[in-house]
């Protein structure tokens, strides 16, 4: 009887009690174990310690001499919840401990269909001490209704799934066989010493009870029942509590712990404790070098795995593996009790191993990226190697829609210079080349986007139109003129005249082939514009041509207007400059006055005044010999005439 008969009630049923108990000789009674906590303090009256003293506290005269054992059960709560029982109890002299009442009122007419399913699954209902069946408990004369009801439904939480859902819409329980399995968990302690890992059955309600009234009162007719359990050869666990302890809350936590708070009460661990005893399957670990030995060789495996394979691959097999070994542990503790570890090898091994080979693969990952940084970087422009060292699968650019400004070039002379060199040292002539004019073009901001031949291409881009980007592009074409200026400049063997041809707009950037040839390169007008203004210094004897939308916002450079052309295959006329040379520099004050001069015959020129033109350009020519724009036009004035639409602007037939 998990039952503390503290105190005396009405002396004739406690007679009566102890008068049948006796009669049995086959019941144990309840033996409250109460614990005692002292504060101890040292001579200065600071705290110290606690002193702990366990007092068992015997049921009240005469129940307290009639059963045949009194025993205590304490279950051990360390560190949280209850993963044991104690066969005996410590500290007590080893007497055995009782595994309580956990089932006691599951039959017995079903304790009136469980209080008519706790008024039809209400959980306001406030339940009556006893409510009939020959009053369950009232030869006990205590509201101790069924312990394991109370314990059962503890704050009643949902009432456990609301009754089972109305216990299977009801049909009067068809669902109950009948005495199925009658006392399926009752005590487990008797006979063994100290303590066992529990082999708990299952959340709370897994364990069967019986009614008391079903065997004080057998001839009661119970829906799905059609006679008294019989009770041979079994062992009974008996139990209530009149009031709950303040010292000794009745219900612990358990593994079977349901998120609504319902506990495993104590009846129901000490059935189990039986059970198991009964059954002979208490849990049982490995033994520890067996476990080192599993532990080792589990994370063994999955460093093999997790090394050889590529991330999510690794990751894959290795939640599989988990998988098994979570499959092998419950076969083995469902068919032989024995217990695997679980914390380390699944939350400590197995995440660990999947870190480092994460981290493993992050770092080889990184070092490949790096690598081919370095390597497209010699071809491609940073952002574009980044964005594909991110997706080496997509292989290729997408296309972005920017304002440009290129800077197109050309190598005077470098056909006939080729034409009589050997190919290696052609190759290093222009190794040593475009490294004088990738220099300027880094220096100020710019990427290298082609190059062809002797030809290059390089951009300024923006997602925006920005004037610094124009002046940078600007002071590029300034350097690489002063730089193939001179032969030893950029240590070029050779003297290698460059033509420099700016223009800007919007152009399109990203990947441009098909099927499996692709290249990174400027799509757009102004590109082909760069590049027949670049051509244009051929005939005009110039070296860095530029349009005037390149000069819009920026009055940090001398420029001289050479004249409004239209390019072949173009309709809108395109004013070009000459690009002289940064304005904060000193210029000669002739050159400004033949400028000046210039430009006066440059408007003759365009009002359709051609002879006056001519003979402008020809006293400019006179005193500029090698000013190849001056004798461009007057060659021009000489052999051509305005035609009757002239609007001031040349169009030029060939590229």
């Amino acid at each position: 009887l998990d039952i503390h008969f503290k105190e005396q009630r009405k002396p004739a049923v406690d007679a009566t009690l102890a008068r049948a108990i006796e009669e049995s000789g086959r019941v144990i009674l309840f033996q409250y174990t109460k614990k005692d906590i002292t504060r101890l303090y040292d001579q200065t009256g600071h705290y110290s310690g606690e002193l702990i003293a366990q007092r068992l506290t015997r049921p009240a005269e005469p129940i307290a001499s009639a059963p045949l054992a009194l025993a205590p059960f304490p279950l051990p709560v360390f560190p949280i919840k209850v993963s044991q029982f104690w066969a005996y109890t410590p500290g007590t002299g080893d007497l055995p401990t009782e595994p309580v009442v956990a089932l006691q009122l599951y039959t017995a007419a079903h304790y009136p269909d469980l209080l008519a399913l706790i008024r039809q699954v209400d959980p306001n209902a406030s339940l009556p001490p006893v409510q009939t069946t020959a009053g369950l408990f009232e030869k006990h004369a205590t509201p101790a209704s069924i312990q394991a009801v109370r314990k059962l439904f503890r704050e009643r939480p949902s009432l456990l799934n609301r009754i089972t859902t109305t216990l299977d819409n009801d049909d009067r329980y068809a669902a109950n066989t009948g005495q199925r399995t009658l006392l399926h968990a009752l005590i487990a302690m008797y006979g063994k010493a100290d303590s066992r890992y529990l082999n708990f059955y299952g959340p709370p309600q897994t364990l069967t009870t019986v009614p008391f009234v079903q065997i004080l009162q057998p001839d009661i007719a119970l829906p799905g029942f059609s006679q008294a359990p019989n009770l041979q050869g079994k062992t009974v666990f008996v139990g209530y509590s009149e009031r709950l302890q303040p010292e000794q809350l009745d219900e612990f936590y358990t593994v079977y712990s349901q998120n609504n708070g319902l506990h495993l009460s104590g009846v129901e661990i000490a059935a189990t404790a039986f059970a198991n005893l009964l059954q002979n399957n208490p849990v049982r670990p490995l033994p520890l070098p067996a476990q080192y030995l599993l532990l080792a060789s589990w994370g063994l495996m999955l460093g093999c795995c997790v090394r050889l394979l590529p991330v999510f691959p690794a990751i894959t097999v290795s939640m599989g593996l988990t998988a098994l070994y979570l499959v092998a542990s419950q076969l083995l503790f469902n068919l032989h009790a024995i217990w695997l570890p679980l914390l380390v090898p699944l939350l400590i091994q197995g995440p660990f191993a999947l870190f480092m080979a994460i981290i493993w693969h992050y770092h080889e990952v990184r070092q490949e990226r790096e690598s081919i940084r370095t390597a497209f970087g010699l071809y491609l422009p940073a952002p574009v190697v980044d964005e594909l060292a991110n997706d080496l699968a997509k292989g290729k650019s997408e296309a972005q829609l920017v304002y440009g400004t290129c800077l197109s070039t050309d190598a005077d002379k470098y056909t006939s210079l080729s034409e009589g060199m050997d190919p290696a040292a052609l190759a290093e002539l222009m190794n040593a080349y475009y490294e004088t004019l990738f220099t300027p073009v880094r220096q100020y901001g710019g990427i290298v986007s082609d190059v062809v031949g002797d030809a290059m291409l390089a951009l300024w881009t923006s997602s925006t139109p920005e004037s610094k980007l124009r002046h940078k592009a600007i002071l590029a074409a300034l350097a690489i003129n002063e730089a193939v200026r001179q032969p030893e400049v950029g240590h070029i063997p050779h003297h290698l005249p460059t033509r420099v041809g700016l223009h800007t707009g919007q152009v399109l950037l990203g990947s441009i082939g098909a099927i499996d040839h692709f290249e990174y390169r400027a799509v757009g007008d102004i590109v082909n514009t760069s590049t027949r203004i670049q051509g244009m210094n051929t005939y005009l004897g110039t070296r860095v041509l530029l349009t005037q939308q390149m000069l819009e916002g920026i009055d940090d450079f001398v420029t001289r207007d050479v004249g409004s052309f239209v390019l072949a295959g173009k309709t809108q006329a395109l004013v070009i400059h000459e690009l002289i040379g940064r304005r904060d520099t000193e210029i000669d004050a002739a050159a400004i006055e033949q400028q000046q001069f210039f430009a006066e015959g440059l408007a003759t020129f365009r009002r359709g005044d051609w002879a006056q033109a001519q003979k402008i350009f020809t006293q400019h020519h006179a005193v500029n010999r090698n000013d190849g724009v001056s004798r461009y036009y007057v060659n021009l004035c000489r052999h051509q005439q305005p035609d009757k639409n002239w609007n001031g602007a040349i169009r030029l037939d060939t590229k």
